[in-house]
């Protein structure tokens, strides 16, 4: 079969890399389908001009993730296992957060597929070397990795998590720090501290998916709170917390998923301000400040709170690597003891080995020196994916600019065109995910965030182009049929 590939000299990205990711591209776009035979080795170096390691080192790549098979004496094939466009659950259901968040945990699974989905840094880009040479230094303390923990977290962990929220401006003792598995937990645990079931929570709209199943999981109505470009909308705030009464507000202040929006300095005052005047708690998340790209992030509101009202969460999912499943959480005092009580319900403690590798990580400077190298990557790639939507996305298509984290939320001129979006996605090989998961109350637009931090800059490239394909298929088809075409506004 004929293989047409096109190589970059000037690329930052390596020769194999680039042949990797294009073979990628034409299997998921079905231009080479499974049992398709590649050209050999020898042959593709001569047609590109390159060496045979070069193509050697693209086909193990693609062979150690599953996208090819090599048999000795036959040859080199697409993989018969390229069936993506059946095995995601809502490729054919109804998209609904539980679906969805369900396809994003089984998405690196799939061979055939290409994910622009998942909020989640690159797992190649992982200090795979550092952090193993710290779980062997841990060799002679076997026995004690081997017990179960304090529920509130190691010791050790906490005395270097105290040192690294002080970086934050957050002013927190070990003894006032909560370790949970991650920020996904802390959520849970204060919902079920402070919620029963009928209650009502204040939310940004949209806000982060995982957390709006929580709420529905604990049977706690979520009420949408607008976001801007500044952040949640203090007059919305405001009228619905005396309308509601509500148990708390949640906020993503920095780099929020799924929009990558930073509040000002201006709405996190009034913000503070309203919680205190109708004596609601504010639960913060965290998570995505430490993957700043153009500035420093401001601080949180926690270390601007003087009166008790804010719940401090974060984790190292999207600093470090997600599957150490490591959070916490910092809260007054009289909270901080039921949260205490319930993490010893739920699942009685983190992993006591991982908990200390985690600590011993952080005392030697092990996160600051991953994120010095890995920054400049994720910024490229940010880059790479702001200019493509700005070369390829047809008018009246808008888009957030995130300066850090990995979300930037779609919002498109026309509904009724687009509600098949997500599945045609699919059949041509790609995956993001649908707005609407992450809206507590139902918009009139069609909204998709895209997700940068995963994919390499060529992907990313490959992937918007399809989605602006796919878009502008969308809208003249619309323009054809002259469905509805009215005035309309981006969430944010």
């Amino acid at each position: 079969m004929s293989v047409s590939l096109r190589l970059e000299r000037n690329s930052p990205a390596a020769l194999y890399q680039q042949i990797a990711d294009q073979f990628k591209d034409q299997i998921s776009n079905n231009r080479l389908p499974a049992g398709a035979r590649l050209p050999t080795i020898r042959r593709l170096a001569n047609d590109l001009g390159v060496t045979r390691v070069t193509v050697q080192n693209a086909y193990d790549e693609l062979r150690a993730d599953g996208w090819i098979e090599a048999t000795t004496g036959r040859g080199t094939f697409v993989s018969e296992r390229v069936n993506s466009r059946a095995t995601l659950r809502s490729a054919s259901q109804p998209v609904t957060p539980d679906a969805v968040i369900s396809d994003m945990l089984q998405i690196n699974e799939i061979v055939g597929l290409r994910s622009l989905a998942s909020a989640s840094p690159d797992p190649h880009l992982f200090p795979a070397d550092e952090f193993w040479g710290v779980l062997a230094e841990l060799r002679d303390d076997a026995a004690t990795m081997a017990m179960y923990g304090a529920s509130q977290g190691a010791p050790a962990l906490r005395v270097a998590l105290a040192d690294l929220l002080r970086e934050r401006a957050v002013d927190a003792a070990p003894d006032e720090i909560l370790v949970t598995a991650g920020v996904t937990q802390g959520l849970a645990l204060v919902t079920q501290a402070l919620c029963r079931p009928g209650d009502v929570v204040l939310v940004e709209q949209p806000t982060y998916v995982g957390f709006l199943h929580t709420l529905k999981a604990q049977g706690v109505h979520a009420v949408a709170v607008p976001l801007d470009e500044e952040g949640p909308q203090v007059d919305a705030l405001e009228r619905l917390a005396a309308q509601h009464r509500p148990r708390y507000f949640y906020t993503i202040p920095t780099f929020q998923n799924p929009t990558g929006v930073t509040q000002s300095p201006a709405r996190r005052r009034a913000l503070l301000a309203v919680a205190l005047r109708y004596g609601f708690l504010v639960v913060e998340d965290d998570l995505y400040a430490c993957v700043a790209y153009d500035q420093s992030p401001p601080p949180p509101l926690f270390a601007e709170d003087n009166s008790a009202s804010v719940v401090y969460l974060s984790s190292f999912s999207k600093s470090l690597m997600p599957g150490l499943r490591i959070g916490y959480m910092v809260a007054p005092a009289p909270l901080h003891s039921k949260l205490l009580s319930l993490r010893r319900a739920h699942d009685l403690c983190s992993p006591t080995l991982l908990q200390y590798a985690l600590a011993r990580f952080l005392a030697g400077g092990g996160l600051k020196k991953h994120l010095r190298r890995v920054l400049p990557l994720y910024r490229e790639r940010r880059d790479a994916y702001l200019a493509a939507m700005q070369h390829h996305m047809p008018a009246g298509v808008e888009w957030t600019r995130p300066s850090g984290g990995y979300c930037s939320w779609i919002t498109l001129p026309q509904r009724r065109a687009f509600s098949s979006l997500y599945q045609m996605a699919i059949q041509h090989g790609w995956v993001f995910t649908p707005g609407d998961v992450f809206l507590a109350d139902p918009s009139a637009h069609y909204h998709l965030r895209i997700c940068f931090g995963n994919q390499s800059p060529t992907v990313i490239r490959s992937g918007v182009e399809v989605l602006s394909r796919l878009i502008r298929t969308g809208l003249n088809e619309t323009d054809r049929t002259h469905s509805e075409t009215g005035d309309w506004a981006p969430l944010v």
